[in-house]
């Protein structure tokens, strides 16, 4: 079984800085600000040195603040939620001083019941300050560790305390990494629109923080579970804002370098649009980034219901103007899979995962040469290759699928100088008529054929 370990604590006490250096992964966002942790971020941590595999978790700030702050109440019920899953608790104060706000975390764990903790007394970063941090150990009749997470000193103590507690409680889980029998999917979108809503939905559980205001994710988290036999980690991110309106060093900017990340991680990337807003600019740049990044698309239009909810509303009629007016918008990628759902209804959300394992399945499709040229003959013959200036009468001798993930295709050609810039499209567009591909891009290289052979374009 998979151990899991919990870090708590009040604002301020390096709770994210300790996570990224236990773990060796920037996974949560450091910042001066107090809050920037709101979410649970958790990480499938390896230990190598005592070969065992187990989950650590940084949790929100505790700032019992009042009660009137939803988003505070929420955090402090989600970390609530967590202490009570964890098998061990990982509890930072500062070295030199207990706070009324430690107090409170302390009666939060009596009060949770929760006997598995351990103590570590941050800044701790020499004698003097680890001789007056156990000043503070009378407090707890428990283990207690003087750490400096600046200075990466004693942690490898932790490490091994940790490593011994999970294993002795027969929490020695080993777990071997991801590989590509799991989609990996990508749930992004502009602040608002439902991305934790839609999480929520998919995975069946309140796994991520949902209130109806705007930039509430602010860390990317994965989850991992399995639908009809399949493995997927599906990965919720904060939003790509354009650079020119994150301010240098602000909690955005990390997030951005996150989201960026997280995409990055993934195999299929779901854009969710909010029916109402229509497409946007910002999506249109998360859709050009995923380009870049040769990643499949599925475009998720959320919020149905509520279209739907109105009585004189044609469900297909609407449907085919809103698919109208994304291929206007979108017309440089028809290829796209599009989804009508509902988080709050859970309306047609599972058929975001059937389409993300046709499309992985897609993406590793490979077609037979011999059946590829057969169908090349047929393609040129009713609309031979079109030149350019330099030539009026390029030829095409021969192509093969050279690759999966994504599909590749090359092309032995006279010139790839004399080629349109058109043609590649009427290539693909052909491919996909009769080898379908969909929701992947299709990579189309033409090779030079002769003296210059090996050169491509």
């Amino acid at each position: 079984m998979l151990g899991k370990v919990t870090i708590i604590g009040r604002p301020n006490v390096w709770k994210s800085s300790f996570f990224n250096m236990y773990t060796g992964h920037k996974i949560a966002i450091v910042d001066d600000t107090a809050g920037t942790t709101r979410d649970i971020s958790e990480f499938e941590y390896t230990d190598i040195d005592h070969d065992l595999t187990y989950i650590m978790a940084d949790s929100g700030w505790l700032d019992f603040g009042s009660k009137e702050d939803k988003v505070a109440e929420d955090i402090i019920n989600r970390t609530k939620k967590a202490i009570q899953e964890s098998d061990l608790i990982i509890w930072l104060i500062e070295y030199d001083r207990f706070t009324d706000l430690d107090e409170k975390v302390l009666k939060l764990l009596k009060k949770e019941n929760h006997k598995n903790y351990i103590v570590l007394a941050n800044k701790a970063d020499n004698e003097n300050k680890v001789m007056e941090a156990w000043s503070l150990a009378w407090r707890w009749e428990l283990e207690f560790f003087p750490i400096s997470v600046s200075h990466n000193k004693w942690i490898s103590e932790v490490k091994k305390y940790v490593a011994k507690f999970l294993k002795d409680k027969w929490l020695n889980y080993k777990i071997e990494d991801l590989d590509d029998s799991f989609v990996k999917l990508a749930m992004i979108g502009r602040p608002n629109v439902g991305k934790s809503s839609m999480i929520n939905a998919i995975v069946g559980k309140d796994r991520v923080m949902v209130k109806d205001m705007a930039w509430t994710t602010r860390d990317s988290i994965d989850t991992k579970f399995k639908y009809d036999w399949t493995d997927f980690v599906l990965i919720d991110t904060a939003w790509i804002r354009r650079l020119s309106k994150v301010w240098t060093r602000n909690v955005e900017n990390w997030s951005v370098m996150r989201s960026e990340r997280a995409l990055k991680r993934a195999d299929i990337v779901a854009v969710i649009v909010d029916w109402f807003e229509g497409i946007v600019q910002q999506d249109l740049s998360i859709i050009n980034k995923a380009l870049e990044e040769k990643k499949w698309l599925i475009i998720v239009i959320n919020k149905w219901d509520q279209v739907l909810a109105k009585p004189w509303i044609n469900k297909e009629t609407m449907m085919n103007r809103y698919i109208n007016y994304l291929q206007e918008k979108i017309e440089f990628i028809p290829w796209v899979s599009v989804i009508f759902t509902s988080a709050i209804d859970k309306k047609r959300v599972n058929e975001i995962l059937e389409r993300a394992r046709e499309i992985k399945q897609e993406r590793f499709k490979r077609v037979k040469t011999g059946i590829f040229n057969n169908f090349l003959e047929q393609v040129i013959y009713k609309h031979p290759p079109t030149g350019n200036k330099k030539s009026h009468s390029p030829k095409i001798y021969f192509w093969t699928q050279a690759d999966t993930n994504p599909p590749k295709f090359v092309l032995s050609v006279s010139n790839p100088d004399h080629f349109h810039f058109s043609y590649k499209r009427y290539l693909e567009n052909r491919i996909r008529d009769n080898f379908w591909f969909e929701g992947t891009p299709i990579i189309i290289e033409y090779k030079w054929r002769g003296k210059n052979a090996g050169k491509v374009k």
